[in-house]
Formats: structure tokens, sequence, C-alpha cells
């Protein structure tokens, strides 16, 4: 019976060891994505600052409504695209 449990408590810790890995994967993955996406925004905003451009969508208040309604409708998020404009 000692050596059933001695056997599961170490392969109780190989489990939890493979867990520990799994989860540093996985915090380092999302992190290489938020710093791609983040020199991502940085060039587009960068971009934009040095051609004097306008990165974004300008939405009136029937826009807003529009989109919220359709969000509310669809229960799902509502994806805008953005387009880079000249600043006049």
């Amino acid at each position: 019976m000692a050596r059933k449990l001695k056997k599961i408590n170490e392969e109780k810790l190989e489990v939890q060891k493979k867990l520990a890995e799994i989860e540093r994967l996985e915090l380092e993955a999302q992190q290489e994505e938020q710093d791609k996406l983040d020199m991502v925004n940085g060039a587009i905003n960068s971009l934009c600052e040095t051609n004097s451009m306008f990165c974004g969508v300008t939405l009136t208040h029937e826009d807003l409504i529009s989109v919220i309604q359709l969000a509310l409708k669809s229960g799902e998020q509502v994806k805008i695209p953005f387009r880079i404009y000249f600043n006049d």
C-alpha cells in the first residue's frame, strides 16, 4: 500500500510540474501576443503622427445607437475595422 501511495504522489508531482510548465508557456505566449500588438499599434500611431493622419472611427450618435442595437440583438462583438484618414 505504501508503494502505491508513493508512486501516486510521484505521478501527482510530475503532473503538477507539467501543469506549471504549461501555465508558464501560456503566459509567455500571451505576453508575446501583447508585445506584437503593442508594436503594431505603436507603428500605426507613429505612421499616422508622422504623416498627419487619423487612424480610427468617427461615430455619430446615430452610429453609436446602431452599433449598440446590433450588439444587443446579435449577442456578439461588433468589429469595426479601422481606416486611415488624412487630417484636414
